[in-house]
This record gives C-alpha cells, sequence and structure tokens, in this order.
C-alpha cells in the first residue's frame, strides 16, 4: 500500500490531467494500494482479537473488489484507449505472466 502510495504520487489524492501513465508498481498491478488497504482491517482485528472485526473485514473484501471495478469504470472514461491497453497488459491485483 505505501508502494503504491508513493509511485502514484500526488495523484493518490488529486487526478491529474497531466497523468503520466503508470510507473513503478502501477506497472505491475492496477491497485497496490487496495490490495495492501484491504489486509489492514483482518491484522487490526487479530491484534484487537476481535470476532466482530475479523468477521466485518472478511465481508469488505467484496467490497474492496467493487471499489476497484466502479474506479477502473471511471478511468476507462477517462482516459479511453490508454487505459484499456494498461487493463490489458497489467493485472488487476495480481502480476500478469508475460506470454
Amino acid at each position: 500500500m505505501i508502494i503504491g502510495l508513493k509511485d502514484a504520487g500526488e495523484e493518490a489524492m488529486k487526478p491529474s490531467k497531466d497523468h503520466k501513465m503508470y510507473e513503478g508498481i502501477y506497472r505491475k498491478i492496477r491497485h497496490p494500494q487496495a490490495l495492501g488497504e484491504v489486509w489492514i482491517w483482518l491484522a487490526v482485528a487479530f491484534l484487537l482479537n476481535s470476532p466482530l472485526l475479523s468477521i466485518f473485514s472478511i465481508v469488505y473484501f467484496p467490497i474492496f473488489y467493487l471499489f476497484c471495478y466502479y474506479e477502473e469504470k471511471d478511468l476507462v472514461l477517462r482516459f479511453g484507449k490508454a487505459y484499456i491497453d494498461y487493463k490489458n497488459q497489467t493485472g488487476m491485483f495480481i502480476p500478469k505472466r508475460k506470454t
């Protein structure tokens, strides 16, 4: 998650019109921040020894996926073919194998 924030730079908080296409970890996966953040809740649940928070964090996994799914729909609208090409080259959460 931290690597994703660092590689996203200022765009982690505010999208830029002068977007440079995908540097650092974003060359491997499209959602490194979400991939890191989804596990934080489960780790906190174990640290706090909270069964309720554990259940909540597991239920939150599909919600994170939906956030990423709809974010990608927005990015396709904003960046068009450039983002579609990027999607075809990189995995959503797991790097794609080069063939």
